[in-house]
């Protein structure tokens, strides 16, 4: 099932609030390996919905996925 545009802006903005509350983890030096890795795969992932939200408008595609 293909997901509204509602629903990929809700789920952006909910990674890029997990993405930003462990970056500031990582900056305070207060992090685990695990906590670095997640914040890989959400970086990804946010790429991800990012290309979704881009073609949902019909709008040239990110590269670093």
């Amino acid at each position: 099932m293909k997901k509204t545009f509602g629903e990929l802006l809700d789920e952006y903005v909910t990674v890029q609030i997990k993405v930003f509350m462990l970056i500031d983890k990582i900056q305070r030096n207060e992090h685990t390996k695990e906590d670095s890795y997640k914040c890989q795969q959400l970086n990804r992932y946010r790429s991800e919905l990012k290309n979704a939200i881009n073609a949902y408008f019909n709008e040239r595609q990110e590269v670093k996925v």
